[in-house]
């Protein structure tokens, strides 16, 4: 009778208390992880990144001859970065930012299958859960990054120091670190480069991405240094920047 009655009033509720503790218990290891220092804003040139590579980047529109965006990711550290704070099930409704549309498809296109608005969900999936503390839904998210892209334009930084598409002309990480300081104001940005060996047999290092490190601060959001990071690049050797014509030459 004893064990009965216990079992019947005190069991329920010490279930009830263990699955409120299983419970939070994930949520406060998200908590934990979803710290940030600041943001990575990436833009790929697509060239660098599909030529005389498995990929040809046939998804993307013809128009496209700019540096375009892959994402604005929350950081900690060069190497390490919170990811899919809300599960890695959120699918884009894009109805929730069609006056972003027209934008983004030409600022923010992709070669992946899937098409852009996959590449947007993956993005926001992984990285935008993430600061929600500073863009709270899908459209102060995406619409920022739009106006970060905007405002701190890398292609006319790379133009006005003279980093022109060219399969012939290599340049330094000098002229790249003084590319961004006149710019942006920054000493260190971060750059992805692959190496190819082109036709004649020689090898060229490319730069396909570049970060510039954005505060977090909502007030400014504005450039600043980034932590030390090669992502594949020998700096004391040139890179180069392959034009879209050889891309379209590859379609």
């Amino acid at each position: 009778q004893w064990y009965q009655t216990q079992s019947t009033g005190t069991t329920p509720q010490l279930a009830m208390l263990i699955v409120c503790l299983i419970l939070l218990l994930p949520r406060c290891l998200v908590s934990a992880d979803e710290t940030y220092n600041y943001f990575d804003f990436v833009r790929q040139w697509w060239p660098n990144s599909c030529y005389m590579a498995k990929q040809r980047c046939t998804q993307l529109p013809r128009e496209t001859k700019n540096w375009t965006i892959h994402g604005l990711w929350p950081s900690r550290d060069a190497d390490h970065y919170p990811k899919y704070c809300a599960g890695t099930s959120y699918h884009l409704n894009t109805t929730e930012i069609a006056d972003l549309l027209e934008e983004m498809h030409r600022e923010w296109p992709t070669y992946y299958s899937g098409g852009d608005t996959w590449f947007w969900s993956h993005e926001y999936c992984e990285h935008g859960t993430c600061c929600t503390d500073n863009f709270p839904d899908v459209h102060h998210y995406f619409s920022t990054v739009l106006q970060l892209n905007q405002r701190l334009d890398i292609d006319a930084a790379l133009a006005g120091a003279g980093i022109m598409p060219d399969l012939n002309t290599p340049y330094t990480f000098q002229q790249l670190d003084q590319a961004m300081k006149r710019s942006f104001g920054v000493d260190q940005a971060t750059y992805w480069c692959r190496k190819v060996t082109v036709d004649d047999g020689s090898s060229k290092q490319l730069v396909y991405q570049i970060s510039l490190c954005i505060d977090k601060d909502p007030g400014s959001l504005g450039p600043r240094d980034c932590p030390a990071s090669r992502k594949g690049c020998v700096r004391e050797k040139p890179f180069y920047l392959i034009p879209f014509a050889f891309l379209n030459e590859e379609h």
